[in-house]
């Protein structure tokens, strides 16, 4: 599958997304350009964060980094983002 675009709003704030399918279940999540990590599809309706900090360090994909002076906000994947992003994944795909 390709890449797609999605908007999710998390803690408040709405984030464009670009969510790069990989293997089984395995969706890469870019912010700016940046990696912030994956989220695993465990089961229907479930999912599961992985931080870019617990991936792989030769990835050939760019690092998502803050940059207070040009980003109006932080996406960190914690929480109920997993969750959020997954359901808007579904939705997308019409699942």
């Amino acid at each position: 599958m390709d890449p797609f675009n999605i908007i999710v709003n998390l803690d408040s704030q709405k984030f464009d997304l670009n969510i790069h399918p990989q293997e089984s279940e395995v969706f890469k999540i870019l912010y700016h350009g940046g990696l912030v990590g994956e989220i695993i599809r465990t089961g229907k309706g479930s999912w599961r964060a992985v931080s870019v900090k617990d991936l792989d360090p030769d990835l050939e994909m760019p690092m998502y980094e803050y940059d207070g002076s040009i980003d109006d906000v932080r996406i960190i994947l914690q929480g109920d983002h997993a969750q959020l992003i997954g359901q808007a994944i579904d939705n997308y795909q019409g699942a």
